[in-house]
């Protein structure tokens, strides 16, 4: 028997069919040409008229809110007793009242004497923090009131960084204090005025107790227990908050810059029977209550 090798081999070719052959690449490219002029219609019905929910929107229509866009409401417009006002309605969180005052002097009937004259000129019991607040970082002025409602804090920094792109070189010299920190501080500026506790009962020391009292809260009702309230300094040069280029930045136009990051001044101008006289370096943070509801 005979083998044939592969390439010996004859292999017959179908016989090929030319019109099938032209007919297809023909269709091929009307097909396409149909499809494309589908889509440019279709792209144009689509950009000449929006359709949202089924419904036909025109061009001049102004385009729906996003619901989920921010939009901060404006401020209000507030002063003297109306800061005042806002700083007794606000509901601080993290916080408790304080039931039981602290001692003062040691002295009940002096403390008494005392705690009496503070209510008359408008001080009023204090709350404490229920929780951890946090410390406060590069504050060098501060020594042992270093701390404040984690809240706060962050609202602090926001202004700081707002006021030092503006120029303004604005600082802490006081945080959180507790009602110890604050009955030290209270207690040298009393017995400073040379009376003792004993003439405080009896009165004799009223004069030094009301002195006292104009520029400093007693134990138990000062608004930096809280840990919400600071005092500001500007390290501009100047000798005195009130007299710095920090304070005219921040109490220009009704405190609006304090308001934005939600700061008021804790006893400003023009507000009765509020404690202490005006005190223009102490503010306290109310978060969104400065705005309108």
């Amino acid at each position: 028997m005979r083998i044939l090798e592969p390439k010996q081999l004859k292999t017959e070719r179908p016989k090929r069919k030319h019109g099938v052959s032209k007919i297809v690449p023909i269709t091929i490219v009307l097909a396409l040409l149909i499809g494309l002029g589908v889509y440019v219609y279709a792209l144009r019905y689509v950009t000449s008229a929006p359709v949202v929910n089924n419904e036909t929107i025109d061009e001049d229509t102004p385009p729906v809110d996003d619901p989920f866009s921010i939009v901060q409401k404006p401020l209000k417009q507030l002063s003297g007793d109306g800061f005042k006002d806002l700083y007794l309605a606000v509901a601080y969180p993290n916080t408790q009242e304080i039931v039981d005052p602290p001692p003062i002097t040691g002295n009940s009937g002096a403390d008494a004497r005392i705690r009496a004259a503070a209510e008359a000129r408008g001080y009023r019991l204090s709350r404490i923090p229920m929780g951890a607040i946090v410390k406060l970082e590069n504050e060098p002025r501060l020594d042992g009131d270093d701390l404040l409602q984690a809240l706060a804090a962050n609202a602090w920094y926001k202004l700081k960084d707002a006021a030092r792109r503006d120029g303004f070189p604005i600082s802490l010299i006081s945080a959180y204090r507790s009602p110890q920190y604050q009955r030290d501080l209270f207690t040298q500026r009393l017995f400073d005025r040379g009376v003792t506790a004993e003439q405080l009962a009896s009165g004799a020391g009223d004069s030094a107790i009301n002195a006292v009292l104009e520029i400093t809260a007693v134990p138990g009702f000062s608004r930096h227990h809280t840990g919400y309230t600071v005092d500001f300094w500007c390290e501009d040069g100047s000798t005195s908050f009130l007299g710095s280029s920090c304070y005219k930045w921040i109490s220009a136009d009704g405190y609006r810059k304090a308001m934005e990051f939600g700061w008021i001044p804790s006893y400003p101008e023009g507000a009765s029977e509020q404690g202490p006289e005006p005190e223009p370096w102490e503010y306290v943070w109310v978060g969104d209550a400065v705005r309108q509801q």
